[in-house]
């Protein structure tokens, strides 16, 4: 949608900029990159261009949404387990790409009786939309800008620089930090002021404001899902209605240690020393002599988790159905997800040996035994979840 949205000003330069996920009709697609005409400019339209915008990367091949596509609540592009980039485009990144909806609301990274919460990324390491999008620009492995002073001049020489030194009051005389300072908030206005990236408008949503029913195995699967006996899923991922009848987003913005199995397509992983070991790094560098922490990722939102397989950081469950397999069987049936060596289960073999006690066990859902009709129902919830993209945003209260 915004693609056609974009395009119809520069034809007609009499539209005012339709924000994507406003009106219905029409799917989503990936935004372009070419900006509106000046007449319509708004900081809304130049930074979606610039989120699109490939020319800002080394290779001149990759933009942020080309690692955070529409169709996948802009999470890594359909099939890709993990995105590639650098200068030749050739260094495979060792995470997923989370979603970037729903993030507005992250707060910045602390503890809180002994436990991490908030920041952004997998890891925590930065505090606000502007930094996080700001990691890819200079990142190696990513669009693998050498400064922020080359970065300055692939900006200044975009078509519309004009338009985005008028609509964000960049100054004439402006540094390659001013430049760079005031693109990173380009990046986070886009992120907040986008309908897309705060929808509310699931079915999930339809159902707390009462104007549609879920199914009875989308019911069962919800009461699952909150049974602190079964699912237990909403002990992390809260699925309460918050103050002022605010839509709950399905995380507590914590982080925890989940044993996920080791990916071994992953090109990072064909080291067989090298760990991702979240909260402890090494992408993060100031939690190392916490091992205590070795293992936690950030606890996502499950809203639009339909749409963003595979899962979890390292990518490596394929499917929704097999993600919520893995909680109800890691414990009662490890075989299932990690190598038997000598005779002996490897659990937790994506941590060095003398960390994988920082996995807790023996607590739901991890030893819930769920059926596989219970497994079938909490994936029917989950699917109540994804957004319409090509319907209007709706209020992030509840309307009822």
């Amino acid at each position: 949608m915004k693609r056609i949205f974009i395009v119809f000003e520069l034809i007609t330069l009499t539209l005012t900029l339709i924000a994507c996920g406003g009106g219905g009709g029409g799917g989503s697609t990936t935004p372009s990159s070419t900006a509106p005409a000046a007449s319509t400019a708004t900081q809304l339209s130049i930074s979606q261009a610039l989120f699109a915008e490939k020319s800002l990367s080394a290779s001149g091949q990759l933009s942020c949404a080309s690692c955070h596509t529409d169709e996948t609540a802009h999470s890594t592009a359909p099939g890709v387990s993990f995105p590639v980039g650098g200068v030749l485009m050739n260094q495979q990144l060792s995470r997923s790409s989370p979603s970037l909806m729903y993030k507005s609301t992250t707060p910045t990274f602390s503890f809180n009786a002994g436990e991490a919460i908030g920041g952004f990324d997998w890891d925590g390491r930065v505090n606000t939309l502007a930094d996080q999008s700001a990691g890819p620009l200079l990142a190696s492995a990513e669009m693998a800008n050498g400064n922020i002073n080359t970065l300055a001049a692939k900006v200044r020489a975009l078509s519309y620089f004009k338009d985005f030194a008028s609509v964000f009051n960049v100054p004439a005389n402006a540094t390659d930090q001013q430049v760079y300072d005031i693109l990173r908030t380009a990046f986070e206005t886009y992120q907040r002021q986008d309908p897309d990236y705060l929808l509310f408008n699931s079915k999930f949503d339809r159902f707390l404001d009462g104007t549609v029913s879920l199914s009875a195995s989308e019911e069962r699967g919800r009461q699952l899902f909150n049974n602190p006996n079964k699912g237990n899923c909403a002990s992390c991922h809260s699925s309460q209605i918050g103050p002022g009848q605010q839509r709950p987003l399905f995380t507590n913005f914590r982080y925890a240690a989940l044993g996920v199995p080791r990916n071994n397509t992953s090109t990072a992983n064909q080291n067989a020393s090298f760990f991702d070991m979240g909260l402890c790094g090494p992408v993060r560098t100031d939690l190392t002599a916490r091992t205590d922490l070795c293992g936690q990722f950030k606890i996502p939102t499950l809203r639009n988790i339909a749409i963003t397989a595979p899962y979890f950081h390292n990518s490596a469950i394929d499917t929704l159905t097999n993600a919520v397999r893995f909680y109800a069987t890691r414990d009662s049936n490890p075989a299932l997800w990690y190598p038997t060596v000598n005779g002996v289960v490897v659990k937790f073999n994506d941590l060095p040996a003398n960390l994988r006690g920082n996995v807790p066990v023996n607590r739901a859902p991890f030893n819930s035994n769920l059926s596989a009709q219970e497994i079938d129902d909490i994936v029917a919830f989950l699917l109540t979840l994804t957004d319409d993209r090509t319907a209007p945003a709706n209020l992030p209260t509840i309307r009822n």
